[in-house]
């Protein structure tokens, strides 16, 4: 995947985002969870962001804090020198236009007992279209840009495919030609046949048009194709963050390794330990002072339980491991892994489409 900008510039810079909620038992006691934990990452112009991780891990809650639909608990959010997150509901208001969203599933990002068309109408207005004449001007435009007829506009959601549906969600997002958008699994629940066509549809969008992406997934091979940079969350932790090439092809931490070999991602060229995760996400993990992943990590020990702070191993990655740092070898990690193999040379018969290659 070239890069689409020869120069990156700090879009959305987010430092320290914290989330917290509170609930209560049956005899009405509260307890505090905590979803993100001082989560710190910038997105570039025209670039894209990935976060991936385990469900629970708290990467959409990220992006929902973003889009203002919950309240941060600490930190800041800064786009084009405003911090977004200290803003009122009304004064968000304002920022709307500039932050969109695609979510997960796109039958329910519809309101069923009215036409798409109706849908898309409230963003067309967002867009400056004032009047319906060019509303429907404006949104027959956006649904021809993502490869549409315009007769499927008024129909209702129950009558198109999750494939067109979802197409008409990346339509509708960018209606507004916003600088960020935030996809939530985009693809997740569509079916294997038609994923790569929405992700050739937003990187072809992305080319054109210079928007950023922060994207949510679980899909590792969707997050290859997409992404820039990748953060890999655990319990509300950042516990890995790299550039794509670098994260695919020289993965330290346990879990980051983990969710490779679950996906049979790491080239064979690179003799590494395999790396089996047992065991699930806990509440009791998402407590421990050290390392949240000893209970499932089978390198854990002794010092893993004290606090593991983001080391930097290289130019801009990251690590919360000390042992794949000081000790790598112990963990089947070559000295030199990113450099014996380029990711750039490994075959990407896995990507949903060849246009997405190097």
């Amino acid at each position: 995947m070239p890069d689409r900008v020869t120069e990156t510039e700090g879009l959305l810079v987010v430092e320290g985002l914290t989330k917290d909620f509170e609930t209560k038992d049956a005899r009405l006691r509260k307890r505090v969870t905590r979803a993100v934990d001082d989560v710190t990452f910038t997105v570039d112009r025209g670039r894209t962001f990935a976060i991936v991780g385990e469900s629970g891990s708290g990467k959409s809650t990220v992006g929902r804090v973003l889009l203002g639909l919950h309240p941060p608990t600490a930190g800041k959010a800064v786009l084009d020198g405003r911090d977004i997150l200290g803003l009122r509901p009304r004064e968000f208001r304002s920022i709307r236009r500039r932050i969109q969203m695609v979510f997960q599933d796109p039958l329910a990002a519809f309101d069923p007992r009215a036409s798409v068309r109706h849908s898309l109408r409230p963003f067309a207005l967002l867009g400056g279209a004032t009047d319906r004449q060019s509303q429907d001007a404006v949104i027959d435009a956006a649904a021809g840009a993502v490869g549409l007829d315009v007769e499927l506009l008024d129909r209702f959601p129950s009558k198109v495919s999750g494939g067109q549906l979802q197409r008409l969600s990346i339509a509708r997002a960018l209606i507004v030609q916003p600088d960020v958008v935030f996809l939530d699994e985009p693809t997740s629940a569509l079916d294997v046949s038609i994923r790569g066509q929405v992700v050739n549809l937003l990187l072809e969008r992305q080319m054109r048009d210079g928007v950023a992406y922060l994207l949510v997934a679980h899909d590792l091979r969707v997050v290859y194709a997409m992404a820039h940079r990748v953060a890999v969350m655990y319990l509300g932790q950042v516990v890995e963050i790299a550039s794509r090439d670098a994260l695919y092809a020289d993965a330290r931490h346990p879990y980051t390794r983990g969710l490779m070999d679950a996906a049979d991602l790491e080239p064979d060229e690179i003799e590494r330990t395999s790396v089996r995760l047992s065991g699930e996400l806990t509440d009791a993990d998402a407590a421990r002072p050290g390392c949240r992943l000893v209970g499932r990590c089978p390198f854990a020990e002794e010092r893993c339980n004290i606090p593991q702070p983001l080391v930097e191993v290289s130019l801009g990655h990251q690590v919360r491991c000390w042992k794949s740092i000081e000790e790598p070898r112990s963990m089947g990690i070559p000295d030199h892994a990113a450099s014996s193999v380029p990711w750039s040379d490994v075959p990407n018969d896995f990507l949903p489409s060849r246009a997405m290659e190097e």
